[in-house]
């Protein structure tokens, strides 16, 4: 994937990162957490569907979600394709 911009302002909240993939535009919602628990449970369905919605008003077809969990032992990294 290549990177477009980061940081999107859009009327209703904003993306941490736009993306290409082969042509097509992905937005790509960063979530970071700490303690114990899959990093993933920090994108509820609700947030899942407010990005979707702003991934909509800048032309994005996709929407992946990088999840990070900071732990004492390391950095957990989960990425999860739209």
């Amino acid at each position: 994937m290549t990177p477009i911009t980061c940081n999107v302002e859009i009327d209703g909240g904003e993306l941490d990162l736009l993306m290409s993939d082969n042509g097509t535009k992905v937005a790509v919602e960063v979530r970071t957490v700490t303690g114990a628990g899959d990093p993933i449970d920090a994108v509820d369905l609700g947030k899942r569907s407010h990005v979707a919605r702003l991934a909509g008003k800048v032309g994005a077809s996709r929407v992946d979600y990088l999840c990070i969990g900071l732990r004492p032992w390391g950095v957990e990294v989960h990425w999860v394709p739209g």
